[in-house]
């Protein structure tokens, strides 16, 4: 009934030339443009989830736009100073210093030790519009996260906190459509063995060193 009776107004004439709309228009489109690893970050908060054994009810979101690898980060709490903390020791310190971090306008982002962090290590802080989070890629993993960990944790939700590492490996091997390579093999240059390469023959263990030629190949 509903299809017919929006098919009917469509047809319409006088509908369409007097009745208002109260949609929108839609925006122009922006790309981000990134042109290597850990170039630009997109960074956010989900929960609040069920309280688990280790007191986490919260999950810290990373992406980077280049590859799409994925960190998760089970919090006890959304303190600016712990999100800040996080951010300097779990992925400064491993991956490098971004060029760009893009988060909404939540206040652990807006505060001044995140602020000045960024600051300090020459780190651009774009933040998405008030109305179109969507715009934060990390936001995209979100839609992707929240179902794989309720069927995960469907049987103790307790615990889903220790599956964040599993899901991670697995967003982290998957191929991107927008890639065409699983996050791994952009970051590492190798695709990491998984549980299916367990059913298949090991590779060969050999003691000899490569040769020159063989060096080159691969850094190529």
């Amino acid at each position: 009934m509903c299809r017919d009776v929006a098919d009917y107004l469509r047809a319409c004439i006088l509908c369409q030339q007097y009745k208002p709309t109260n949609q929108k228009p839609g925006g122009l489109m922006k790309p981000i443009i990134v042109s290597e690893p850990w170039h630009t970050v997109g960074i956010d908060i989900t929960g609040p989830f069920t309280k688990t054994r280790r007191g986490n009810h919260f999950i810290l979101v990373v992406v980077d736009y280049f590859t799409k690898w994925v960190e998760l980060f089970p919090l006890q709490s959304t303190k600016a100073a712990t999100i800040a903390q996080i951010f300097l020791d779990e992925l400064l310190c491993r991956f490098g210093f971004p060029v760009r971090v893009i988060s909404d306008n939540g206040v652990q982002f807006l505060s001044n030790v995140f602020t000045q962090l960024c600051d300090l290590l020459g780190i651009h802080h774009q933040r998405t519009p008030l109305y179109h989070p969507q715009n934060n890629s990390s936001e995209r993993i979100n839609r992707t996260l929240k179902p794989i960990l309720a069927s995960l944790a469907h049987n103790d939700s307790k615990g889903w906190d220790l599956k964040l590492s599993q899901i991670a490996f697995a967003l982290s091997t998957a191929p991107s459509e927008s890639t065409d390579n699983s996050p791994a093999f952009l970051m590492f240059g190798r695709r990491p063995r998984q549980p299916l390469d367990l059913i298949l023959p090991s590779p060969p263990v050999s003691d000899d060193l490569p040769s020159s030629n063989e060096l080159s190949a691969y850094r190529k």
